[in-house]
């Protein structure tokens, strides 16, 4: 059984520097999600002697990093500080927030990111049949919204961005207005399949290992359902609950046109035509099973060379993210031959043996890491499509379409 030390847990302060080592823990609890924010929380006695470095009062803004036989799993500022005394004279301290990926939720996509908010030149944050590659737009992006080349008041301190390895495809043609960065980068990887079934590119902020700071990286998955196969037979699997959902969209319905406002505050003719996309479930669970739904693109101009290349990424996405939901919550057993952190990891495919139904090959999507001394580690993983999670930010929509229409008012006036 791998133990609690195990793990370790780094104190950072404001500047992401290191200040210190948290050894004295009682409990870790760590959930990692695969392109989405990820979650951590620590217990620890109120008397420790590292109770100070963790205290608001004296380290604020500061955060924590914790790594797992070496390799950094995540890191985050500390949103929540509690501090609960019992009966029996015990006292504990409890820190929570989120992972540094949190960041990329905090951020919209400006039309134009070279300007304040006020001072919008674009009406979309827009790429045309690009020749960069997935990897490269995906940070570029990060850059110019929250990254060193972001204008001064949006920049994130300490965040930089890692190099690009050209990973992914080319031909991307996409427009975001005011989307958080997290959903517009989701669905540009969710752009970009590799291999069948496919996975995609992954992303997140974290703790550099070499120094202060923190750093947006792309990463690539990979394909281990031959290595990582979970079943009864093989003694690596202690219990599962499978589940599949009829699927939300089978048949997306694409609204897309031109925008032109007469000169006052409210009116617009907005002429739109519509695009039918359908694609084949390979889910064999719900068979000839038809939802339609419908999808508001925005504008794209029709005579645009890219317009068709604009529609299917947004079809595509639509018809991906209401598939058939299959997923697998399962409870690992570790062996020498295959463990978390060292042999498959988040976003990794997998395959899993359950009943009543074919082997479930699919991503890596949720990690649950429960780290305390009487238990050890205790591991609790969700394998699943990508219907299985939820890719829009809370709030998100509302509040894109409340800001487009301020900046719309304000374009109008001018």
């Amino acid at each position: 059984m791998n133990g609690p030390r195990d793990l370790q847990v780094y104190v950072r302060n404001s500047s992401h520097q290191i200040i210190g080592q948290v050894d004295d823990f009682t409990q870790v609890h760590l959930v990692l999600r695969y392109n989405a924010v990820s979650n951590w929380t620590l217990d620890i006695s109120a008397t420790s002697r590292n109770a100070s470095l963790l205290s608001p009062g004296s380290n604020p803004n500061g955060g924590l990093v914790f790594k797992l036989y070496g390799t950094t799993l995540l890191s985050g500022p500390v949103h929540t500080f509690a501090y609960a005394d019992n009966e029996d004279g015990t006292a504990k301290l409890t820190l929570a927030g989120p992972d540094d990926t949190q960041y990329l939720a905090n951020a919209l996509v400006y039309p134009d990111p070279a300007h304040a908010i006020n001072s919008q030149t674009a009406s979309y944050y827009s790429v045309s049949a690009s020749t960069a590659y997935t990897e490269t737009l995906m940070k570029n992006l990060v850059n110019l919204n929250l990254g060193p080349g972001a204008i001064t008041e949006r920049r994130k301190s300490g965040l930089t961005v890692e190099t690009s390895a050209n990973r992914g495809k080319t031909g991307h043609s996409f427009k975001y207005r005011f989307e958080t960065v997290l959903d517009a980068l989701a669905e540009i990887a969710r752009g970009a399949p590799i291999g069948s079934p496919p996975g995609y590119l992954g992303f997140r902020v974290r703790q550099k290992d070499a120094s202060a700071g923190i750093e947006f990286q792309v990463f690539a998955t990979s394909d281990r359902r031959t290595t990582a196969t979970f079943s009864k037979g093989r003694d690596n699997l202690i219990s599962t609950a499978y589940q599949a959902q009829a699927p939300t969209t089978t048949y997306a319905i694409l609204g897309a046109g031109r925008e032109t406002v007469d000169g006052s505050d409210n009116a617009a003719v907005v002429a739109k035509a519509l695009f039918g996309y359908s694609r084949v479930d390979t889910q064999p669970v719900f068979p000839g099973y038809r939802v339609e739904g419908f999808v508001d693109v925005g504008e794209i101009d029709p005579a645009a060379p890219d317009a068709q290349a604009q529609l299917d990424e947004k079809g595509q996405d639509a018809l991906y993210t209401g598939a058939t939901s299959i997923s697998v919550d399962m409870r690992p057993l570790d062996t020498p031959q295959l463990t978390f952190g060292k042999d498959f990891f988040l976003g990794d495919q997998v395959q899993v043996v359950v009943p009543y139904t074919p082997a479930v090959q699919e991503q890596v999507r949720e990690v649950d890491l429960t780290f305390n001394a009487s238990d050890g580690l205790t591991t609790e993983i969700t394998v699943g499509t990508e219907a299985t999670v939820s890719y829009k930010s809370p709030g998100s929509t509302k509040r894109l379409n409340t800001i487009a229409d301020m900046v719309k008012k304000l374009t109008t006036r001018k």
